[in-house]
């Protein structure tokens, strides 16, 4: 059953502000680490020019199909006013203005939520996901948050502000720089605690103790460099034989581990058991506790003996950063999560090399790296040249914000609590069953997929179970809760059709705006059949709206990013 259906799913498609500051009687007002935490100024992206980027496609005003894919490729999901809004308008000055907006931190909003709720963080995310205005920062961090993992289901689901405060180091560098990003990730007492960096220890042979070597075995095999070298292009480098060539060996992993040795939460009253935990301020060093012996690290760099063990942790991340490994592994992971499951070598070589070096000679920008993922000529017109491999299944999650952006609720009630969505979707966000993620971004789904060597992550998540589950969640959001029949006391979110029922009369004008919005004017024949047939079999006016939307967006038509 499982090799039928779900590549059935992808041969149809494939070849188819709420942000706010801290109110005054927030818990930042008696948390200052909180506080400086939380209104830290985001990175904001220079408009650096578009020129910069190899292959770029013309910045041509938009129709209503390009405005859906850029949306839908950088925002949580289109929604009405903001497709009336770009068509005919610049995709770079969207972007531009975009990376410019103020950020609508997680903390922020989960100091104004509901404090008795012990998943709050995650009803926080779904608010900013569906009303924030900064967008295109909220995607971009999403994306970051799923290669930088961390996870509240590590036995730290009740530090909500420690979990929230990490998302907020990934939201305030989106469109920063990556080593910026990298130090402030590795400092994260959240990020030391998950990957046991925090109270990690100098070697002590008498007392038979080695280093923990588990942030630095992730930093280098998730967080910047990967398994195996890399081409520019993201292709991997084999020897004569055709074997892959490693990145690092096992004696690499035990010297970055020593390198990470003298950590722990700041202020602490005992290096081994502390009583006093910081979730929100970075890390602090302690060095009797650090390894100040001589550590060769990566292509031969050596930390020469007696450092502190803040200028180690500056050699080794500048080691990491400066890797070549870096701007494709990262690129291409970044044009996955926004634009495609199978990026060309060109597609991916073009934006690593805007990554390594910008046009005003920065490397890491991630501002100019997620400006060169969108602009490139294979972001825009990927689904004409080439057909066949562009796009992405969607994300369970992005299902779901995709219909309440669509038809954004009137309000999302502060009682609201969606924090058990991972027993629904087998996603949450920042709640990934190991440090691995949700996916792979290697998984190839078994069959055709996997004979044609095409990589589909999202699918690793997605079997008929899933696709059964993500189907009725659907099902509530639409036609079980929507504002002809919810009630207005209710704490669940309720879509909005005020439009949709103005349209209603005419089945067919109702059609092609649901065509608009939720497919970008790329509805099959079939299905434009089938919504006007269940339309027209349909006697209540609100059933005929709530009908066509279920129908459209649980069709495999939108179950693809294209």
């Amino acid at each position: 059953m499982k090799k039928i259906i779900i590549p059935l799913l992808l041969t149809t498609t494939f070849l188819s502000a709420c942000g706010g500051g801290t109110g005054s009687d927030s818990p930042t007002d008696s948390n200052p680490a909180l506080a400086a935490a939380t209104l830290a100024e985001p990175a904001i992206a220079p408009a650096l020019p578009i020129s910069e980027v190899a292959n770029v496609a013309p910045d041509a005003p938009m129709s209503d199909n390009d405005v859906h894919r850029l949306l839908t490729q950088a925002t949580y999901g289109p929604t009405l006013s903001d497709m009336n809004a770009l068509v005919n308008t610049s995709a770079e000055a969207w972007i531009d203005t975009q990376m410019q907006l103020p950020a609508s931190y997680l903390t922020q909003g989960l100091a104004n939520g509901n404090q008795d709720q012990w998943n709050e963080y995650v009803n926080v995310w779904w608010r900013n996901s569906i009303n924030a205005p900064d967008q295109l920062r909220q995607r971009v961090t999403f994306a970051l948050s799923q290669i930088l993992v961390i996870s509240g289901q590590s036995g730290f689901s009740e530090e909500q502000y420690g979990i929230a405060n990490y998302y907020d180091i990934l939201m305030r560098h989106a469109f920063g720089n990556f080593r910026d990003l990298l130090e402030d990730v590795t400092l994260s007492p959240i990020m030391g605690e998950y990957l046991s960096m925090k109270g990690n220890r100098k070697p002590d042979a008498q007392k038979n103790l080695r280093s923990d070597e588990n942030y630095a075995r992730e930093i280098m095999q998730l967080f910047t460099i990967g398994l195996e070298q890399l081409n520019p292009d993201g292709t991997v480098k084999r020897d004569a034989d055709g074997v892959a060539l490693p990145t690092y060996n096992q004696k690499d992993i035990e010297n970055f581990a020593r390198v990470f040795t003298g950590w722990h939460f700041a202020n602490v009253d005992s290096f081994r058991w502390p009583t006093v935990k910081d979730y929100i301020t970075p890390m602090q060093s302690y060095p009797e506790y650090h390894d100040t012996d001589e550590k060769t690290l990566l292509n031969g760099v050596v930390i020469p003996a007696g450092q502190s063990p803040e200028s180690d942790l500056a050699m080794a991340l500048d080691n990491l950063f400066n890797h070549p490994n870096v701007g494709p592994f990262i690129s291409k992971q970044l044009i996955q999560r926004l634009v495609t499951s199978n990026p060309s070598p060109a597609y991916v070589r073009d934006v690593a090399a805007v990554f390594d070096s910008n046009s005003v000679g920065v490397r890491g920008s991630l501002g100019s790296t997620i400006k060169a993922i969108l602009m490139h000529n294979e972001a825009r017109n990927g689904a004409s040249l080439n057909p066949n491999t562009f796009g992405k299944v969607k994300e369970p999650l992005l299902r779901v914000t995709n219909i309440w952006r669509a038809f954004k609720p009137k309000e999302v009630p502060k009682g609201f609590n969606y924090g058990w969505v991972h027993n629904e979707l087998r996603q949450s966000p920042i709640n990934s069953p190991t440090v691995f993620n949700f996916f792979r971004p290697d998984f190839r789904q078994a069959g055709t997929l996997n004979m044609q060597d095409l990589a589909t992550p999202e699918l690793q998540i997605i079997d008929e179970s899933g696709v059964i589950t993500l189907t009725n969640r659907l099902v509530a959001n639409t036609i079980w809760s929507h504002n002809y029949m919810s009630d207005p006391s209710s704490d669940s979110i309720a879509i909005n059709i005020d439009h949709e029922m103005q349209l209603e009369p005419d089945p067919n004008q109702l059609v092609n705006h649901l065509d608009r919005l939720l497919l970008g004017g790329t509805m099959s024949d079939g299905l434009r059949e089938l919504t006007l047939e269940l339309i027209n079999n349909t006697n209540r006016a609100s059933n005929k709206v709530v009908d066509a939307i279920f129908l459209i967006a649980s069709s495999p038509e939108a179950a693809i990013q294209r």
